[in-house]
């Protein structure tokens, strides 16, 4: 019988990151950055689908929370520029 000591351990598949890390991660860079440009709302969206890899998820999150601001922060340019 092979004798395993406490050095021994399983080998495991070592991930730096967790899902939730990486899109903590994301929203740390993006969010801030969301009034500067509305482009930073799709890039948000792009990477959190990447990472999240459930594209019809992704859509339907984008829709509920992100959708509505990119509305509202493209017609207050608009308004601005017509001004």
């Amino acid at each position: 019988m092979p004798c395993h000591s406490r050095a021994q351990k399983k080998k495991r598949r070592y991930e730096p990151y967790t899902k939730g890390e990486i899109n903590k991660l994301i929203d740390s860079l993006c969010h801030p950055l969301f009034k500067t440009n509305e482009r930073y709302m799709l890039l948000d969206w792009l990477l959190h689908g990447l990472v999240e890899q459930r594209p019809a998820s992704t859509i339907r999150k984008f829709v509920k929370y992100n959708l509505p601001k990119l509305i509202e922060q493209i017609e207050k340019k608009t308004k601005k520029n017509n001004l």
